[in-house]
């Protein structure tokens, strides 16, 4: 059985005080993919295998593989991304400028989401902190139309950063100038949650957007 050494013992109560503390919500920051951005009409990438002829499976393997990360540390272009993905399913390079046309047929805006930050922004600091590569931010400005929406932008390529680090985490309350007890941080992967809680934001693990809008109003509810 491992036993809690003193200073672990002391890290989790002094988290558990900074939690204990009456709390100031001051910004509310938003994963994008699979949160602010999801499947149309449950297309997403089931939609786009079948026409691009790669299995899903196999599209999921390479989202989840080392060449994903080095694009979204910033290291590979997304499209250089997606060409080594067609070169060694022996499928034309060419097809990169259709995957992102499919894309664009396979998901759309969480309205809902997007919806209530329009509200927040009246009261609250609006950020962005997203594991994506270099197509994100032009995509928000010019496909979507919501780079507005932000009062900053931390996206993984252009900070070289990547959650579930500690220091991406850091780098986007420093630019919205808030303490961790301070953000809500909205995220559909559990382990960017746990990243988030380590340090003391107010992490909601996205499931449905009715439950995400559920936990930041009780959340505002408790924030003096």
């Amino acid at each position: 059985m491992k036993t809690a050494t003193p200073s672990s013992q002391s890290s989790t109560i002094l988290l558990i005080w900074i939690k204990a503390l009456p709390m100031t919500i001051k910004a509310i920051m938003w994963d994008f993919s699979g949160v602010l951005l999801t499947p149309k009409n449950d297309l997403g990438y089931n939609f786009i295998s079948q026409l691009i002829g790669i299995p899903v499976e196999v599209l999921t393997h390479y989202f989840n593989g080392d060449l994903n990360r080095q694009v979204d540390l910033g290291e590979i272009s997304s499209d250089a991304f997606y060409k080594s993905i067609f070169r060694e399913q022996n499928l034309n390079e060419d097809l990169v400028s259709r995957y992102y046309e499919l894309f664009s047929d396979a998901f759309e805006l969480n309205h809902p989401l997007i919806n209530l930050t329009r509200t927040l922004r009246k009261r609250l600091k609006i950020g962005l902190l997203s594991n994506y590569s270099d197509r994100l931010r032009p995509m928000l400005e010019n496909e979507y139309h919501i780079a507005d929406l932000f009062d900053d932008m931390v996206i993984s390529c252009e900070v070289h950063q990547l959650k579930p680090e500690e220091r991406i985490y850091r780098t986007a309350l420093d630019r919205l100038d808030v303490k961790p007890q301070e953000a809500i941080f909205v995220d559909d992967r559990i382990e960017n949650i746990d990243g988030a809680n380590k340090i003391g934001i107010h992490a909601v693990h996205y499931q449905t957007s009715e439950q995400v809008i559920s936990e930041i109003n009780g959340l505002l509810a408790e924030s003096n």
